[in-house]
């Protein structure tokens, strides 16, 4: 039910809006990936089995207090994130919902003034995940890299996770979204380029929605394509790497902790 309920709500619609990485992140993930080779070469990566507990306030936006105007209950979100710690249980992150926020505003909840809106809603500093369902917006989420940042910038008060209402109940949305903000790239980043998404154990792929494991859409570089996992597209993710595992730490660590 899920599935199909996930496959209705991408038809006509984009998966995931966020955007191409900066410089500044491709240069972040390039040596990290170089130091992350050195490591594993001498055996000395880093083990750290100890959660990092992210604190996140959940905002829900809609026109009204009808479920078709977007709202959504405290246990529908609460269900969401639940879905999404267990995606990320034993991988050193988890989501420690501080509080559900509902908002009534018919602007924000048509897909105007967003940024108006994060200003007057966002809550905590740059380690607090924000999390915001609306009723309307140009694909299923969007999540900012991190970056560096500076107090009242237009890049702190942006941060956040946008997530498309109608798709709240289909973790692998939100999973992905959140993916993001820790750091990590589509696993397609690149295409059949060696670099892709700079993480040594994701294989190279053509983005394309499937479900085959025997898909190869980059012959000529190693592995078959990652359908499976969560920085993929498609209706079969469950899985992050151990090099994104390692990555979204160093990631965190770098530019949010």
């Amino acid at each position: 039910m899920a599935v199909a309920a996930f496959g209705a709500a991408l038809e006509g619609i984009n998966d995931c809006a966020t955007t191409e990485p900066s410089a500044e992140l491709v240069a972040a993930a390039k040596e990290m990936a170089s130091q992350e080779a050195a490591k594993a070469k001498i055996n000395t990566q880093a083990r750290d089995d100890a959660d990092t507990n992210v604190p996140t306030y959940i905002h829900v936006i809609a026109s009204s207090k009808s479920k078709s105007d977007g709202y959504l209950s405290k246990e529908d979100v609460l269900a969401t994130v639940d879905g999404m710690n267990s995606d990320y249980e034993g991988l050193g992150f988890q989501f420690d919902v501080q509080e559900v926020i509902h908002t009534i505003n018919t602007t924000w909840a048509a897909g105007e003034d967003a940024m108006v809106m994060k200003r007057q809603l966002r809550t905590g500093n740059y380690k607090t995940l924000n999390i915001y369902f609306v009723p309307k917006f140009r694909a299923n989420g969007q999540c900012p890299f991190p970056r560096s940042v500076t107090a009242d910038s237009a890049e702190f008060w942006g941060d956040g996770c946008t997530i498309l209402s109608k798709v709240y109940d289909n973790k692998q949305t939100t999973t992905h979204e959140v993916g993001h903000w820790l750091g990590l790239f589509h696993t397609f980043q690149g295409g059949c380029d060696e670099d892709n998404d700079y993480v040594a154990d994701t294989p190279a792929l053509i983005n394309e929605w499937s479900c085959d494991k025997n898909a190869d859409t980059c012959p000529d570089m190693p592995g078959k394509d990652p359908v499976n996992n969560f920085m993929s597209y498609g209706t079969c993710r469950n899985e992050f790497t151990p090099g994104q595992v390692t990555r979204m730490k160093s990631m965190y660590q770098k530019f949010r902790a």
